[in-house]
């Protein structure tokens, strides 16, 4: 990667890091909000193995080895996981209130009836399991296809994909905090919602009458949808191997609209995805020229 590359990533890293300090000690001082832990388990564990796996193959062999490279790249994935992680646990705290009856004004606009869309869905039940399959697999997407980019020595690919990661996550986490989301289900009545969805809700209301939330499932973050931002940054991390991207490509399509078709999401949401989608990468590739794959 181009030493530009090289900097840019760090530098997102070290802003998102900043802004949600400042978020944690505004929360700490003035609101005392209380909240989840969104750090996954056992980070501590996997950062020493990793760490201590990094200094043997270092000693080992040299920083030109294949083995060096692939984990010292496990390394900087689990940094970008962690500081994504940190962001998680800052923009929870946010003191501001919820926009989402301005939300589906927006959409009532193009006359969006989420209650009929879901009640359409419901009727179809394969439809329905198979949106439901393709949105709990973006996690799992998430988790082993990085993996696999390192694996195959995809270097270029993971640097991209970690850039991406931390601008979305930079603007729309930033969205959040200032203008926050409960979801469609805190404010549509019906009766496809499923309880995951109802505790996005829980969650925010509890937090904001200063109680511990009583669960950590359901999502967060309404506008913008993450399911499809993600989905899509997923997709373009496999885009060298063909075989690949077009087994994923139907899945992940059917995973964008189910964000709607299964109300997690107002179809607003997937717009304001789209545009930080386009300003992301218009931002990385106006800093990092050089996009070519590694061989």
């Amino acid at each position: 990667m181009p030493n530009r590359a090289n900097y840019f990533i760090p530098t997102l890293a070290l802003i998102i890091f900043l802004l949600s300090s400042i978020a944690i000690s505004i929360n700490s001082f003035t609101y005392r909000f209380p909240g989840n832990n969104y750090f996954p388990p056992n980070m501590l564990l996997m950062g020493s193995v990793l760490f201590l796996s990094l200094t043997g193959a270092y000693l080992l062999s040299n920083k030109q080895s294949p083995l060096f490279q692939i984990i010292r790249e496990l390394c900087y994935f689990l940094l970008v996981v962690t500081v994504i992680a940190y962001a998680t646990n800052a923009v929870q705290y946010t003191p501001f209130p919820p926009i989402d009856r301005q939300l589906i004004a927006i959409d009532s606009v193009f006359y969006i009836n989420l209650q009929k869309i879901m009640a359409w869905t419901a009727s179809i039940p394969l439809l329905r399991n198979m949106l439901a399959l393709s949105y709990d697999s973006l996690p799992y997407q998430m988790a082993y296809l990085p993996l696999i980019v390192i694996a195959g020595r995809k270097f270029t690919l993971i640097r991209e994909y970690y850039a991406l990661l931390l601008l979305t996550t930079l603007i729309g986490f930033t969205i959040y905090y200032f203008f926050p989301t409960m979801g469609p289900s805190s404010f549509i009545k019906s009766p496809y919602f499923m309880q995951e969805q109802y505790a996005t809700g829980i969650k925010f209301r509890e937090l904001h009458q200063h109680k511990l939330p009583s669960t950590e499932d359901g999502g967060m973050i309404a506008m913008p949808s993450f399911h499809a931002i993600w989905a899509w940054l997923c997709l373009n991390l496999v885009r060298c191997w063909p075989f690949i991207f077009v087994l994923l490509l139907p899945l992940n399509l059917l995973l964008i609209i189910s964000c709607v078709l299964l109300g997690w999401h107002y179809l607003i949401d997937l717009v304001a995805s789209l545009i930080i989608l386009l300003l992301s990468y218009q931002v990385y590739f106006y800093f990092v020229k050089d996009n070519s794959f590694d061989k």
